[in-house]
């Protein structure tokens, strides 16, 4: 879909809202994975590249095994990719549009509590 040509009318009216339960329960798994704060850390720290478990845990001061959890719902929602390079695996974020949420969002929390 071109971001250029998209308009919220198309989805904001009662027969499309009332027929799209599917998208709407994609949206809102979408969104969960921003409703943590650990998910955010990750999702923050792979902003400047992509980085293995290993760099995620030891930046965040976590687990590897909490880390690799969080990827995995983060992987699941299609908001992180993996490339495999031998035995391990680099975290990367999915899409610019991914970004533009983190920074939309924290945009939008700065100007209320800052």
């Amino acid at each position: 879909m071109n971001d250029k040509g998209f308009s919220f009318e198309k989805y904001t009216n009662e027969e499309w809202l009332i027929s799209n339960d599917e998208i709407l329960k994609e949206l809102s798994q979408f969104y969960s994975a921003f409703s943590n704060p650990t998910r955010l850390k990750i999702l923050l720290t792979l902003l400047d590249g992509d980085k293995c478990v290993g760099k995620i845990a030891s930046t965040l001061k976590l687990d590897q095994s909490v880390v690799s959890s969080h990827l995995k719902i983060l992987r699941h929602l299609k908001i992180v990719k993996t490339e495999r390079n031998g035995r391990f695996v680099r975290y990367r974020i999915q899409s610019a549009c991914i970004r533009n949420v983190l920074e939309e969002g924290l945009k939008h929390i700065l100007k209320i509590v800052g």
